[in-house]
């Protein structure tokens, strides 16, 4: 059964996240929503006459009962930046997800928007580009993250099959950046020194956070059954990327990187294990053909998004997991220490491995 055109009660999960709250002021904004939910541990700090906030894990059985009366579920929640306790981030992330889905199927939800990654694609060195809805699914496991969008959407599958009335959304979208974006992506821009896979430049596809929040608003209006990749159209090259950003880079051996980049996650000196560099060794582009075909087109383009991003990672220098403003600090100051530390755990490693 179909919910009216007009006075939907929307939920949404994750609800403190920056793609979120863009999304509840749309929401509540549009006088086809009646009422607004919002799902999260801590407060979005949105506050509206349509918008009730419900201070709520994810992975709390609870969850049903406030999903009585729901039209649409869409669903954000999720840890995005791994963590070194993984089981943790795997409970959250992959249980919380079935959690909310097999809840909203005995609450009788009509609809669920679900936000996976194209991440799901894996990053392979024979990936087509641009690669399709029905490619296969080759997320590179060892990248925490990655592995758990791929698992949640087999939990997908699974809530497909046991509530056959319930209709489920699934978008795939490329690197999400934009001025808000504040994640482990970002924060690799704001690093003095860049650390790159010798011999491995592929290109790099974005997707603006203001493009993904307007897909998931017309995903509440309109039936859009199935998986669709989320994305500017085209990619941005390495090189080009670089001049943007303008920061030093060094080429390592594979091996190397490998090493120092586990080493760094292991000192808590990185944001994300040694897996997250296969996606920027290999390409994972996707193809926009389908949601273009369903009447939906990104307004920003893969370099006015990179831009966006950019603009605050020029602003900033990170150390370590540290970010602090380039202003603040004596000029040459931050760069000198960063690369500094950079490199010296860098002559660290070799010496090991020369050992």
């Amino acid at each position: 059964m179909s919910p009216q055109k007009d006075g939907l009660t929307v939920a949404v999960t994750g609800a403190s996240g920056f793609i979120a709250t863009r999304l509840l002021a749309d929401l509540c904004a549009d006088e086809r929503v009646q009422r607004v939910l919002g799902f999260d541990v801590r407060h979005p700090g949105f506050t509206h006459e349509n918008f009730v906030f419900d201070e709520l894990d994810v992975r709390d059985p609870a969850i049903e009962r406030r999903l009585q009366g729901v039209d649409v579920l869409i669903h954000l929640a999720f840890i995005m930046d791994p963590i070194k306790d993984e089981t943790a981030m795997r409970d959250v992330n992959v249980n919380g997800s079935q959690n909310v889905f097999k809840a909203a199927g005995r609450a009788g939800v009509w609809k669920v928007v679900y936000t996976s990654s194209a991440i799901v694609y894996g990053a392979h060195p024979d990936n087509k580009i641009p690669l399709v809805e029905d490619a296969p699914l080759r997320a590179n496991l060892d990248f925490s993250y990655a592995a758990h969008k791929l698992e949640v959407e087999y939990v997908v599958r699974e809530v497909e099959e046991q509530f056959r009335e319930l209709k489920i959304t699934v978008f795939r979208p490329a690197i999400v950046f934009g001025p808000h974006v504040d994640n482990a992506w970002s924060h690799a821009l704001e690093l003095p020194i860049l650390f790159a896979v010798q011999d491995h430049a592929p290109p790099l596809q974005f997707v603006h956070e203001e493009d993904v929040a307007a897909a998931l608003a017309l995903a509440v209006f309109e039936d859009l059954p199935g998986v669709y990749n989320l994305a500017a159209e085209g990619w941005l090259e390495a090189d080009d990327m670089l001049s943007i950003i303008r920061r030093p880079k060094i080429d390592l051996p594979e091996p190397v990187a490998f090493s120092l980049a586990e080493r760094m996650w292991s000192l808590g000196l990185a944001e994300a294990p040694a897996g997250m560099l296969h996606y920027v060794m290999h390409p994972w582009i996707v193809s926009t053909e389908k949601l273009s075909s369903a009447g939906f087109t990104c307004r920003h383009s893969n370099l006015d998004t990179f831009i966006h991003g950019g603009e605050r990672a020029r602003e900033n220098i990170r150390l370590g997991r540290t970010s602090v403003k380039r202003s603040g600090l004596a000029r040459g100051a931050a760069a000198g220490f960063g690369v500094a530390g950079a490199l010296a755990a860098l002559r660290m490693l070799r010496r090991r491995t020369a050992a």
